[in-house]
């Protein structure tokens, strides 16, 4: 069977202050046309769907699209929320999506919800006296034969040549999360949390096994590769090792932005699509493909995407990035950071940039003996640099002397949100 590996999508994220959807599109449609291409079975995404839990619209319309259009191709399509989304936002419709091939994570709550008035009809077992959390209305069929379980998540299962392969859904979750729904179980910290829920969940160690999941996955300590656009991670506290994983063929990972490998060849993250950071300007964005043969037969190779538009740094003085010369050999298009090596700043330098060549110029910013000398950041790129969402927090916190609350936070990011989506139409 096989599998198109993605993750970190970001939907409706702004770089900046550059509103990326145009990009996003552009990318989606080309994974869409390397499935036809290369015929995959089905398509995981590993969470971080959206940029923020409210998703603008035109993020949501997106994603629909792309939905759509796999599901045209009668491709299985798996998706887990992320750190980024809303797991009840994201889930909202799974059951009755699922009857298209497109399978959502749950939360995890310790219950399974009741079953919808379309669901197809239990199976023959009597199941009656089973306890109250046991599941008895999630799929653990394509053909939509149900199997009880104990577990709170339940295992998509499909059937290939090789015989069944289940794929585990594994929401982003929280120590917190977990230990409510097993307060007799010891979940201090992100490893021990998603030991739980795997032991919990029982997957059989004989058959073929795939996990979703969008965590900070580390290796006997060592930390991945990370960048400037990826949540934080102080001292490793929210590392899960991978050895959790250790009954599973395949781990569909997403957090990280960068496609690596941890611990292990089938222990990967796909990496976002798309470069959100100047940080990630020399990863190479991919499509992971993974074949899934007999048990303990896992192949896996990546496929390379194009942006519409890139990531660029270019540095030099303002004359020497102005001259002909020098911009005939750039794309006009592409999204710049500026370094200016001038001893003096130059006058309203950005405007003059973005006039002259630089339509798409992100950050500005000096190397030269003043900053040498001082540290000094420069004040464009310092505002170029922050988002909207950014400053407001910031000038609210100052003035009312305590930060926002994440109400205020998520209307402030959904106002603004709406803003900008109609000042671009």
């Amino acid at each position: 069977m096989r599998f198109f590996h993605l993750a970190d999508l970001h939907l409706g994220k702004r770089v900046n202050g550059f509103s990326m959807i145009e990009d996003q599109a552009y990318i989606l449609k080309q994974i869409t046309d390397l499935a036809d291409l290369e015929a995959p079975d089905a398509v995981i995404i590993a969470g971080d769907v959206y940029d923020k839990s409210i998703p603008s619209v035109e993020a949501v319309n997106l994603f629909d699209d792309f939905l759509v259009s796999l599901s045209q191709r009668n491709l299985q399509v798996f998706v887990i929320s992320g750190n980024h989304d809303s797991a009840e936002r994201i889930s909202y419709g799974g059951r009755v999506m699922q009857q298209s091939g497109i399978h959502i994570s749950q939360r995890i709550t310790g219950a399974v919800p009741p079953p919808s008035d379309n669901a197809p009809a239990q199976p023959s077992d009597d199941t009656s006296d089973q306890p109250s959390d046991v599941a008895s209305d999630q799929s653990s069929e394509c053909s939509g034969e149900k199997r009880p379980t104990a577990s709170p998540v339940l295992p998509v299962r499909l059937e290939d040549a090789y015989g069944p392969l289940n794929v585990y859904l594994f929401p982003y979750i929280h120590p917190s999360v977990v230990r409510a729904v097993w307060p007799d179980e010891t979940a201090e910290d992100w490893t021990q949390a998603m030991e739980v829920l795997i032991r919990h969940t029982a997957p059989d160690p004989g058959e073929r096994n795939i996990a979703v999941a969008h965590q900070f996955v580390t290796a006997q300590g060592i930390r991945p590769e990370e960048c400037d656009s990826e949540q934080k991670h102080i001292g490793g506290l929210d590392n899960v090792e991978y050895h959790v994983f250790d009954a599973f063929d395949y781990v569909a990972l997403g957090h990280l932005h960068g496609p690596q490998r941890i611990g292990r060849d089938s222990v990967r993250y796909a990496g976002s699509p798309l470069k959100y950071s100047f940080s990630e300007e020399n990863q190479k964005k991919s499509v992971t493909i993974v074949d899934l043969k007999e048990k303990g037969n896992v192949q896996f190779r990546l496929l390379p995407l194009h942006p519409l538009r890139d990531l660029r740094t270019v540095r030099g003085t303002f004359d020497e990035l102005t001259s002909p010369e020098f911009t005939a050999a750039l794309p006009a298009g592409d999204y710049y950071r500026i370094i200016l090596t001038d001893e003096q700043d130059v006058d309203q330098a950005i405007s003059r940039l973005r006039k002259y060549f630089y339509t798409n110029l992100m950050e500005l910013s000096y190397d030269n003996a003043r900053t040498k000398a001082h540290g000094v950041t420069d004040v464009e790129q310092e505002v170029l640099e922050r988002e909207p969402s950014e400053v407001l927090e910031e000038l609210y916190e100052k003035q009312n002397g305590s930060p926002m609350s994440e109400f205020q936070k998520e209307l402030t990011a959904r106002l603004i949100d709406e803003i900008w989506n109609l000042s671009s139409t």
